[in-house]
């Protein structure tokens, strides 16, 4: 999903990094204009049926 930078406004920014935590996804960005980093948490099981099943997703953490 991606952001706008809270630092200079720029929009459309695609997150550089995305890692899962259970029912979470956190995506980590950098802004290509003023290089602000920052990262926003999202809890997949309130955006939509479909993100919620990618939550419930098997990991390869959780299938060992």
């Amino acid at each position: 999903m991606n952001d706008s930078c809270p630092s200079c406004l720029a929009r459309d920014i695609a997150p550089a990094d995305s890692r899962s935590r259970g029912d979470r996804i956190v995506d980590g960005y950098r802004c290509p204009n003023c290089r602000h980093a920052w990262a926003v948490t999202r809890d997949l099981t309130a955006y939509s049926e479909l993100h919620s099943r990618r939550a419930h997703t098997r990991t390869r953490r959780t299938a060992a």
